[in-house]
């Protein structure tokens, strides 16, 4: 047993410096994609939500950290980081299009919004299907991945509008968009 709980420890360890250098290397990405340090580090906010969430859940419904809820943060950072990525892509674009945030922003909801909401949808799907396992670690590994998932998305159409109106301004567009 003094084994299994130092083996576990040591999982747990190595995981939290591997997030912590995933984190450091993908603010960097993010940074040098977006051109932007300001941006760079705001478009973090939604990527770190899902992860933050999902550790608060687990710890209101007392879900003990495992192997397999371990993996969740890195496979929802993943997809976060794919998510907001895209939708940071479009709203640059339109955004230099236009010169108006807003526009920009309804602009990439309505085109890459909807293909994010099909992504997450299609991917939460498949990790609830997880729930239907008799063993509790993999019911536990699926819902809260798919949790995460869901959370990650309503982070890039909710969040990262309201962030990106905060650094850019609503735009100086006098039609309204």
């Amino acid at each position: 047993m003094a084994v299994i709980g130092r083996t576990f420890g040591a999982v747990i360890e190595s995981m939290a410096s591997s997030y912590l250098i995933a984190l450091v290397i993908i603010t960097l990405l993010m940074v040098w994609l977006i051109g932007s340090l300001r941006v760079g580090l705001v478009s973090m906010i939604p990527n770190l939500l899902p992860v933050v969430a999902t550790l608060g859940l687990m710890g209101a419904l007392s879900i003990p950290l495992d192997p397999f809820t371990l993996l969740i943060g890195c496979i929802v950072i993943g997809v976060a980081v794919d998510d907001t990525i895209h939708f940071f892509h479009g709203f640059v674009r339109y955004r230099e299009e236009s010169g108006d945030s807003v526009f920009a922003i309804r602009e990439t909801l309505r085109t890459t919004g909807r293909a994010l909401l099909v992504s997450s949808l299609t991917l939460a799907a498949g990790f609830w299907a997880f729930t239907l396992s008799s063993l509790t670690s993999i019911v536990s590994f699926g819902s809260l991945a798919a949790f995460a998932i869901v959370v990650a998305f309503v982070a890039d159409v909710v969040v990262a509008p309201a962030l990106l109106i905060l650094v850019y301004g609503a735009g100086d567009r006098a039609d309204g968009g």
